[in-house]
């Protein structure tokens, strides 16, 4: 018994089964390039809503940055004004809403105020506009003679004069 040497040709068997063949090729970069826009979309609605965020959170900050300036303000005693506050200003017009209040017992005279504020930035483009609500208010008596005091009229022996 002889034995054959193995068959070999330079032509194999299942020549159309060998690798990708173009046309696999082909329908393997158009479904990457298909990903690949479907991602980069994405990526991009991302960004977008991550860039309305930051705004969104920029213009609260300086909205309340704004309310915080606007605590120290006294409408009833400034009914407009400015104030600067670095990078943008804050400006306000004041209306009264109510009657001003005066009770006897009281040492102020009160009003509740419609308050409209404005911040811009040194350019002058509005960052922030809105109304806000506030108390006025303004001394309108004094305190009076102090019970210490009346002591001291009053002939009070424990007190010297």
């Amino acid at each position: 018994m002889t034995s054959e040497p193995p068959h070999t040709s330079s032509c194999p068997a299942n020549r159309g089964q060998e690798g990708f063949a173009l046309l696999e090729g082909l329908v393997a970069i158009a479904l990457l390039a298909g990903t690949m826009v479907a991602i980069y979309a994405l990526v991009g609605n991302i960004l977008d809503s991550a860039s309305r965020v930051g705004r969104s959170n920029r213009s609260v900050q300086i909205t309340m940055n704004a309310i915080e300036a606007m605590t120290a303000v006294n409408p009833m005693m400034q009914g407009s004004g400015k104030i600067d506050l670095g990078p943008y200003a804050v400006t306000w017009t004041s209306t009264s809403i109510t009657p001003i209040i005066d009770r006897g017992g009281s040492l102020y005279q009160i009003g509740l105020y419609n308050t409209e504020v404005r911040v811009e930035d040194q350019p002058g483009s509005v960052l922030a506009n809105f109304t806000l609500r506030q108390i006025g208010y303004r001394r309108v008596r004094d305190l009076g003679p102090t019970l210490g005091d009346q002591g001291n009229r009053l002939g009070d022996p424990t007190r010297s004069p």
